[in-house]
């Protein structure tokens, strides 16, 4: 019931949250897949580019993903910058892919070893996992990452937050009410 759930997180009982499991799959460039792997209470497992010939998809930011930031690590706040500046950086980090991937591929098919040939792969492409952790550790990942959490993760490992953030409410919406209504509160 609410009024025990409400409970549990004021007192910071996070134990009886550990009694379930979620499990996840996402399909996110590499430079999130490694923010989600600082969370040790997962279990991960992830497409191998040392057995597997890799998909080569590339991440390229949106309209809406701010490129300039101002301020210093901790302290800062992010801008749009422009038409031109996005115009440049979306141009280069497709040219970039373009070229990593016929690179990739050229490799491979001179034979070269797939765990050597991924080398050249920048950090933008996407990566496939399957993620298990139990709800006080998505509630965990969600506070420091989702984009109305006070901490406020980095653009795009907030829009993974936010969704596995609406799983948890649709799942258990007595925990999710209280827990956004505490303010994020971790467990």
């Amino acid at each position: 019931p609410a009024r025990f759930v409400r409970w549990l997180l004021r007192e910071g009982h996070g134990s009886p949250f550990e009694h379930n499991l979620l499990t996840f799959y996402f399909e996110v460039p590499v430079f999130i897949s490694r923010q989600i792997v600082k969370y040790r209470h997962t279990s991960i497992n992830e497409v191998s580019g040392r057995y597997s010939v890799l998909d080569t998809t590339f991440y390229v930011p949106d309209s809406q993903r701010p490129l300039v930031q101002y301020g210093k690590p901790g302290d800062y706040t992010f801008e749009d910058g422009g038409a031109d500046l996005r115009f440049k950086s979306v141009g280069e980090l497709k040219n970039v892919a373009i070229e990593a991937s016929a690179r990739y591929k050229y490799l491979l098919d001179s034979g070269v070893a797939r765990e050597v040939a991924r080398m050249c792969l920048p950090v933008n492409i996407y990566s496939q996992m399957v993620v298990s952790a139990n709800l006080r550790s998505w509630l965990h990942f969600v506070a420091q990452r989702a984009n109305e959490a006070p901490s406020h993760g980095q653009y795009e490992i907030a829009m993974v937050a936010d969704q596995v953030g609406l799983y948890i409410q649709e799942l258990f919406p007595n925990v999710w009410q209280e827990f956004v209504e505490g303010g994020y509160q971790r467990v």
